[in-house]
């Protein structure tokens, strides 16, 4: 267990008034000060903010000293310079990019008060309750070492427990937060938002999406690929960068009708056997299902719409059903030995279940733990194969290693550190462009923080932004799959597949709470022994 400071409670509630008083005093001065000329006003104000800050430093002696605690802790992004929540210039704001200063509150948190005709991302306040209403900078997580499958995540808030909803990070006010925190900015928001708007043209009259976007486009003419097919992938890529964007089919904005659309074609798709595939290239199936099942459990993890529940745990029982017995992994068949590439799939998929409240068995997860023992390309497992037995591919290790984290590896486990090390030095002296790699590999770069994600983030970040279409035309807001250079499944897989993935990469700060300093952290099941486990 990490060893906690033994602070005096009276002055860690006179630091959190402090915060609090700052942050108002920040975001609603004072009425005498619209009297003054606003160079004074600012002075004064600013004067009282540094005052107030010298105060709470004092009271905090040991904030700059590290004792190994993980919990969260608010610290501002050195490429943001604005503290900003909105993308729009609104009458009512509530966009993760509104500017502060606006004299219009952020939005509501009373939903009925929602406009939305002009609310881009909706505060799903009906979701997450009344713990939004605070800051999410005053929050202070008491994370145990290990939270275990089935137990609330536990936030110590103003001296109180109290439980924080799992996608909570794509709510407005805390994606603001977590945007500053973890490493966006305004512009790769509005990249996230151009590609979003490019998924709403290509959408199917049925509310699927297709690999080949051209047949679905609004506008045209529109550069499609002929060379796979899978609407139940497609439809699945489409809905999670929406979901994880925090927009939902039971909340308005402007994306609700496309979401509920998407959801309700899944839904009819969906076979007895709980399976979401309903046909194309045969290596697609268990690929397209992980992809829509993830999908469905998403959204009913954000809406607790109790009609996705049951469609949700068959598609999850499905993947239980065609987990290897034997080697704990999946392929392109039910039943398949596996391969470390469709078995990540079928691991978010369990992940996004797991977070929704949908109980993983322990034996499915002790097979995961097998099939990455075999698929290790090292004794240690800090590297790993496409399948047990071969070379070693840091693609695969990239994608094995966020499982690991999933499944109970702490942040100072050295296998992970030093496989996450080869992984970082590939991807910053590599030329090659391989979306798949790098979603996951942000993911799990993430994970970690430090320094090598500060260097990755904005690689990635500034990469993905600059490589967008811009223009008029319809392809506008998408990623080429082609240019500026060939993408390495973007070829085959297409410009939806590349934009899907392009977008959900962007969404890294907030899709998920920081994993080793989050609120929805808790391994699949009991963590292994602690021989393995470190």
């Amino acid at each position: 267990m990490p060893t906690r400071s033994k602070r005096f409670r009276p002055l860690r509630r006179t630091r959190i008034a402090l915060r609090r008083a700052i942050l108002r005093l920040d975001q609603n001065p004072p009425a005498w000060t619209r009297n003054l000329t606003p160079w004074s006003a600012s002075l004064i104000t600013h004067l009282i903010l540094i005052i107030l800050i010298a105060i709470l430093a004092f009271l905090n002696p040991v904030a700059n000293q590290d004792d190994g605690d993980p919990g969260f802790q608010a610290r501002m992004a050195d490429q943001l310079t604005d503290d900003l929540t909105t993308l729009d210039t609104l009458d009512q704001s509530g966009d993760p990019f509104t500017r502060l200063d606006d004299p219009t509150p952020s939005l509501p948190i009373d939903p009925t008060a929602i406009d939305p005709e002009v609310v881009n991302v909706p505060e799903l306040a009906s979701r997450f309750g009344p713990e939004l209403k605070q800051s999410p900078l005053e929050w202070v997580v008491e994370r145990p070492d290990r939270l275990m499958l089935g137990q609330a995540p536990m936030a110590t808030q103003l001296g109180s427990q109290a439980q924080i909803a799992p996608f909570s990070g794509r709510s407005a006010s805390m994606k603001a937060a977590l945007l500053r925190r973890e490493g966006g900015t305004a512009e790769s928001e509005e990249a996230v938002e151009r590609g979003l708007q490019w998924l709403l043209r290509h959408q199917g009259p049925a509310g699927n999406w297709s690999l080949n976007c051209a047949p679905h486009c609004t506008e045209g003419p529109c550069p499609g690929n002929d060379q796979m097919i899978s609407d139940t992938a497609a439809t699945g890529l489409a809905l999670l960068p929406m979901l994880g964007a925090g927009h939902s089919h039971v909340e308005p904005g402007r994306y609700q009708t496309s979401i509920d659309r998407g959801l309700t074609w899944l839904k009819g798709a969906q076979q007895p056997s709980g399976e979401l595939f309903l046909g194309g290239g045969g290596n697609a199936r268990m690929y397209s299902h992980a992809i829509a099942t993830m999908a469905l459990c998403e959204a009913y993890g954000v809406s607790r719409d109790e009609d996705l529940l049951e469609p949700a745990r068959q598609a999850v029982q499905f993947i239980i059903l065609a987990q290897n017995q034997q080697d704990g992994g999946w392929r392109y068949q039910p039943g398949d030995a596996g391969d470390t590439s469709v078995f990540g799939w079928q691991m978010l998929a369990l992940r996004s279940a797991s977070l929704a409240g949908i109980k993983i068995p322990d034996h499915v997860v002790t097979g995961c733990r097998r099939y990455l023992d075999g698929a290790a390309a090292d004794p240690v497992g800090a590297t790993y194969s496409y399948m047990p037995g071969r070379k070693p591919s840091l693609v695969m290790t990239a994608e094995a290693l966020l499982c690991r984290q999933y499944l109970g590896w702490r942040r100072t486990t050295p296998a992970l550190r030093s496989g996450a090390a080869q992984v970082f030095q590939d991807l910053m002296t590599s030329g090659d462009r391989n979306i798949y790699f790098w979603y996951y590999a942000t993911q799990m770069l993430h994970n970690l923080g430090g320094k090598p994600w500060e260097h990755w983030n904005t690689r990635i970040r500034e990469g993905l932004i600059a490589n967008q279409i811009q223009g008029a035309g319809c392809d506008r807001g998408s990623w080429d799959p082609n240019s500026p250079q060939p993408d390495r499944w973007g070829r085959s897989a297409g410009r939806h597949y590349t934009t899907c993935l392009s977008i959900l990469t962007l969404e890294v700060y907030y899709r998920y709470l920081p994993l080793y300093q989050e609120r929805d952290l808790r391994p699949l099941s009991p963590p292994p022994p602690s021989d393995t486990a470190d």
